[in-house]
């Protein structure tokens, strides 16, 4: 009888309130509609702290965020916490920073965390590091190759945070040739090394690339018969490239994720580099095999072998990988020294590439050293280049 009576009640009301209360309930309707949450998640290794009560904090440039004093996150079991920001639907695509700080006063090393805010209600999972500024190589000796029957020492290059921050897995994974180069004068030809290690940590450290882990693959006395995929009559030399190639990704690149947290998801993130025949058999992993890799990059390389046959055989008759921005390709010389650092050579494949769809400075990337010769100062001097050009800061998905 009482709900009857409340039902009565409620249906005699007079026409006008009865409009109020239907607009009422459509309005509020409409908000817990449009209402969306971007739950931010942190999680680190409290091992990591000093001894203590310990937050995180979150900084940012909108949502109730901004830079001058944190918002304390919540703990959400071990080593978590969460912070959930609210906004509307009219917000969704719009770009936000985000910044954790321990204890509100130690901020995150790296780039902004950057997030497009999604059209549905989402979490963004944040893995920061507050301490380290320095990667890391090591080394992996006497690699067993069953395609080439040969062995050789991996030098393989772990960011800043890798040691530090033990839940966070990497994407970003760059292949490059002639390991002993890369890192260590005491192994490099002629005692000059590329030094990658601290052109990485500077980068990374200041916000302007993503981590990346480098694999580096030491050349074996095969060198000129493993980085060139065809024979080059001239040279009397050449064609075991398609059987390194299938070295890198039968033996080392399970090496590598055996030993190393990585989480590649496709071609996009794993990358191949070298110079002279490196960045030969680099072009020509790319080109022909986009499937595994989606970043190339050719430094010095040595086009003119077998007769320019890049040029005038693999851009002329193999398929060209897409050019919807999934496939990238960086290539540089110097210009002085001998044969001018074959600027000649890498002109007429740029050019080539460009004819054939990829976009200069979006899918397709080149640089001219003026003054650079052919050897590891120059490669080791402009190596900031290619890593900007393929590892820049993209929001977090």
């Amino acid at each position: 009888l009482k709900s009857q009576s409340s039902l009565y009640s409620f249906v005699s009301l007079p026409e006008q309130k009865m409009t109020k209360i239907i607009v009422l309930v459509c309005v509020l309707a409409l908000a817990f509609v449009d209402a969306l949450d971007l739950t931010v998640e942190v999680q680190y290794p409290s091992s990591k702290l000093t001894a203590g009560s310990h937050n995180m904090y979150l900084r940012g440039s909108s949502l109730g965020l901004n830079w001058s004093t944190g918002l304390v996150m919540n703990s959400a079991g071990d080593d978590k916490w969460q912070l959930s920001l609210s906004y509307d639907a009219s917000q969704a695509g719009q770009s936000v920073q985000l910044k954790v700080v321990l204890d509100d006063k130690t901020w995150m090393i790296g780039a902004n965390a950057v997030v497009n805010l999604p059209s549905d209600s989402s979490t963004l999972s944040l893995y920061p590091w507050f301490f380290s500024t320095a990667g890391v190589y090591k080394l992996h000796r006497n690699v067993y190759s069953p395609q080439l029957n040969n062995t050789r020492d991996l030098v393989i290059y772990t960011p800043p945070s890798y040691y530090e921050n033990t839940y966070k897995t990497y994407e970003d994974v760059l292949v490059m040739h002639d390991g002993q180069n890369l890192f260590n004068a005491s192994t490099s030809f002629l005692g000059i090394a590329w030094q990658c290690q601290d052109t990485v940590n500077n980068l990374v450290v200041t916000g302007n690339m993503r981590e990346i882990v480098i694999v580096g693959v030491n050349n074996s006395p095969d060198r000129t018969d493993e980085l060139t995929y065809s024979y080059d009559p001239t040279q009397k030399a050449g064609g075991k490239g398609d059987i390194y190639l299938n070295f890198l990704e039968q033996t080392v690149m399970p090496l590598a994720k055996k030993y190393y947290r990585l989480a590649i998801s496709g071609p996009q993130n794993l990358g191949i580099m070298g110079s002279s025949l490196g960045g030969l058999i680099s072009c020509y992993a790319g080109w022909t095999r986009s499937n595994v890799y989606g970043r190339a990059g050719c430094m010095s390389s040595s086009f003119w072998w077998n007769s320019e046959d890049f040029l005038n055989t693999i851009l002329a008759k193999d398929p060209a990988p897409k050019t919807d921005g999934s496939y990238l390709v960086y290539l540089d010389s110097g210009d002085s020294g001998p044969g001018s650092d074959d600027k000649p050579q890498t002109i007429a494949v740029t050019k080539q590439i460009a004819a054939l769809g990829f976009s200069m400075n979006q899918t397709e990337f080149y640089y001219l050293d003026h003054g650079g010769q052919h050897n590891e100062y120059y490669w080791g001097h402009r190596f900031w280049i290619p890593m900007s050009d393929f590892y820049p800061i993209v929001p977090t998905q």
